[in-house]
């Protein structure tokens, strides 16, 4: 209760210690990710890339069918099936082609004269830059598409004009779809994710298209452009770059890397963070002999391995033990196909992120306050969902609209089952010892007047059990309201030591908040003058009492394992649920 009244830190103040604090002292041209990566370098790197480099191996990564990411080893490319054979019997792109190509006055999209094919080209260049989005050329048919813009240059006819139209049409709505919407519908998964992304009318995406003069000009219009992809997009292309330069280098032996070591495994780990963009450019390793090979655990090498850490989400401590290696040796190729994958995600979520909103973001257990596009104003770490798929936390938007001092929990029915009936057959008196009242048809009864040894999972079926406001209540003291069909909230914990994992999923689906009264603070500041005393006041009544927002503010649980900071660094996750395994196999079933 100490922190009550105390206005909440920012996001970087609570997030970085003394020797993670050492990332800000990396070269401005390191591994960051910023925004001078120069567009017609990469459009003809990226088609010399392509053929000598294979950016696709490392989309076959991303797409793969079965397997994690990480575990997925780049493969040759499988031949694309044939456009007829990807297509269902009702095309709604050919379709809306057709209807717009009936029109005797419609103008000529992509081919207009034999001697005039710059405008196909160009929508021929973007497909082949495809991968700089995360999505695979092979989706859009550039190689049938290029093969008919050449026959149609070597031999022009009016039939083979409407069919070159026909297709860069249908290829340009897929594509342009893809950038808007995404490549899979987010409910079409497996998993507990309920999104809706933006949608485009293939009639509209071809009135722009004859409207556009300047076909990149056109494309860039329709890819997402908030601030968030536009950052993750721009790590992927310097990660498809540096694949090209020759990735990251060996990889870092376990043994010998404690602070003081001096060893050629520490070269190699120096050498690796350094190409990683976590340390400084360092031509002599900084070592205490003149071999080039053996360098020092030093301070400046625990910053790094610090700062590693940091964006990796796990303790920072810089030292590089096991966990801290099995992140670092991570191939560069899984992490960009990790972090394709996350733009798909991006992709589903294009509104503009401005004014005051909540996320919380699952494979980073950490939950964020916005004002603004880029201003977080306050985080904490969260306890989330266990990885069991019914216990998953889901993803979804919603508007917190009130908040619950002194929180009653009703138990779920599955929890009664599963959880309590065991516990009470082992003691009756177990529900009076955690503060709990039992229920049968809506009325309260004894609870020692329940045959419990008798009772079934079946029979309890009729059973309510409710937690009293107080010491030890599941729900702490605080939770915070988004009415949803899923019965998913955030809360507090009586159970703070979950807070100092890594590794936070141990929840039945809702999200357990750090620090709830500084959340709690910080919400009602807006329209209450002294914030502190009213929830000190309420929560000495020991009453139940809902506390209305004026003004209900958007929140979002959200599903990252990859994305760029507001500090402009790239961040890493482990996929706690699995979710980029079966997005992969949904990217691959459509590309």
């Amino acid at each position: 209760m100490s922190d009550m009244n105390t206005v909440p830190k920012t996001v970087f103040g609570s997030r970085i210690g003394t020797l993670a604090a050492t990332i800000m002292t990396s070269p401005q041209d390191a591994f960051r990710f910023g925004d001078q990566y120069r567009r017609d370098g990469f459009h003809i790197g990226l088609l010399r890339t392509i053929r000598r480099v294979s950016i696709s191996r490392i989309l076959i990564v991303a797409f793969v069918a079965g397997g994690t990411v990480a575990q997925a080893a780049p493969g040759t490319v499988a031949a694309t099936a044939p456009a007829e054979a990807q297509q269902s019997v009702y095309d709604p792109l050919a379709a809306a082609f057709d209807l717009f190509a009936s029109d005797q006055n419609a103008p000529k999209l992509w081919v207009r004269g034999s001697d005039d094919l710059d405008r196909a080209k160009a929508l021929l260049a973007r497909f082949q830059m495809a991968p700089g989005h995360g999505l695979s050329p092979s989706r859009y048919d550039v190689e049938k598409l290029r093969g008919m813009v050449e026959t149609f240059e070597a031999e022009p006819g009016f039939e083979a004009a409407q069919n070159l139209e026909r297709a860069l049409s249908i290829a340009y709505m897929r594509y342009a779809t893809d950038l808007v919407s995404g490549m899979v519908d987010p409910e079409s998964l497996e998993v507990r994710v309920h999104v809706d992304p933006a949608r485009i009318s293939p009639v509209r995406l071809l009135n722009r298209a004859a409207q556009a003069e300047d076909v990149e000009a056109l494309l860039d219009s329709l890819a997402p452009s908030n601030i968030r992809y536009r950052n993750l997009r721009a790590a992927v292309l310097r990660m498809m770059d540096q694949v090209n330069r020759g990735g990251w280098g060996d990889t870092v032996e376990p043994g010998g890397l404690g602070p003081g070591a001096v060893s050629a495994n520490v070269a190699k780990l120096r050498r690796r963070l350094m190409a990683m963009g976590d340390l400084a450019p360092e031509p002599d390793l900084f070592g205490v002999t003149s071999d080039p090979d053996i360098a020092a655990y030093d301070e400046r090498l625990m910053g790094a391995v610090a700062a590693f850490q940091q964006r990796h989400g796990l303790t920072a401590d810089g030292i590089a033990g096991p966990a801290t290696l099995r992140a670092l040796n991570a191939p560069l190729g899984m992490r960009l196909a990790q972090a394709m994958l996350n733009l798909e995600r991006l992709r589903w979520r294009q509104k503009k992120l401005t004014g005051r909103r909540i996320e919380v973001n699952q494979p980073d257990f950490r939950m964020t306050v916005y004002d603004d596009a880029s201003a977080p104003v306050h985080d904490a770490r969260v306890v989330i969902g266990k990885s069991e798929r019914r216990l998953q936390t889901p993803e979804f938007n919603d508007h917190m609209s009130y908040i619950v001092l002194n929180p009653t929990w009703t138990v779920p029915r599955s929890i009664i089952r599963r959880e309590i009936l065991p516990d009470m057959q082992k003691d009756p008196t177990w529900l009076e010892r955690n503060n709990m009242i039992l229920l049968r048809g809506g009325k309260k009864i004894d609870p020692t007047t329940v045959d419990w040894q008798a009772e079934t999972r079946e029979s309890v079926s009729d059973m309510g059990v409710v937690q009293r406001p107080g010491k030890g209540n599941a729900l702490g003291n605080v939770k915070f309201m988004f009415p949803n069909g899923y019965n998913v909230y955030l809360h507090d914990t009586p159970s703070k030591h979950l807070f100092a994992s890594d590794s936070r999923a141990y929840s039945h689906g809702c999200v357990r908040v750090e620090r709830p009264f500084a959340l709690a603070w910080l919400l009602l500041s807006d329209q209450t003058d002294d914030p502190g005393t009213m929830i000190e006041e309420t929560l000495a009544t020991g009453k139940e009492t809902n506390v209305p927002l004026e003004r209900p503010i958007p929140i979002s649980l959200i599903y990252l394992t990859s994305w760029v900071d507001e500090a402009g660094v790239l961040n890493f996750r482990e996929d706690v649920y699995k979710r980029d395994e079966i997005l992969a196999r949904a990217l691959r079933a459509n590309s």
